[in-house]
């Protein structure tokens, strides 16, 4: 893992939480997911020299896929969660006086089967609730959980095909029991650990 880096990059109206990594050694990438980027990670893609792979998306609500079309490379989602991307209804879009419709073909996550980021494994978690088909990704002691789980919050559920009860139970049987030392990147706000989460989570 000492190859690998890992930066944060904030965007759109809802403050998205954009994760870039990157083999230092490689130069190879890969995003998980795509708001609607602003130029600085166009930026330090190229003063980095790096490579995109593709991009993995947590889930498909509007605010994580409307930059899917800024960038040329393979995508991922789950499949519960792939007529989203042309549903502004689905995607939540249309609440904020918006329209995205994403027309690219997807790659969908096999289930237990982790997806590879070169010789790294990244385990592909199913964990809906937020969404049917919300997934958090885990590199190591890093999981991006999307707005499955935030610092001392969790995912809204007042949305379509949302459910409190598949949420806590996602959280509950599938990131909770992670590693105390896991570091949690959600797809707002700021990171956090399992051990804190499992002790401070009002939700919880």
């Amino acid at each position: 893992m000492d190859r690998l880096g890992l930066k944060t990059f904030i965007f759109g109206g809802l403050y998205n939480n954009c994760y870039l990594i990157f083999d230092k050694e490689s130069k190879e990438a890969f995003i998980i997911d795509s708001p609607a980027f602003g130029e600085e990670i166009f930026s330090f893609i190229q003063s980095q020299g790096l490579k995109i792979l593709f991009i993995a998306l947590t889930h498909a609500h509007f605010d994580h896929i409307e930059g899917l079309n800024e960038f040329s490379v393979p995508f991922y989602v789950h499949k519960d969660d792939a007529p989203f991307l042309k549903d502004p209804n689905l995607n939540g879009s249309v609440f904020f006086s918006g329209n995205v419709v994403i027309d690219k073909i997807p790659n969908l996550y096999q289930e237990e089967k982790p997806l590879y980021f070169g010789e790294y494994p990244i385990e592909v978690i199913h964990t809906p609730g937020h969404s049917p088909g919300s997934v958090s990704l885990k590199l190591n002691k890093w999981l991006f959980s999307g707005d499955t789980i935030f610092l001392n919050s969790i995912g809204r559920t007042d949305i379509p095909l949302a459910s409190g009860d598949v949420l806590i139970k996602s959280i509950k049987e599938k990131i909770l029991i992670l590693p105390s030392d896991t570091i949690v990147y959600p797809g707002h706000g700021d990171s956090t650990t399992v051990e804190k989460e499992k002790a401070d989570n009002p939700f919880l």
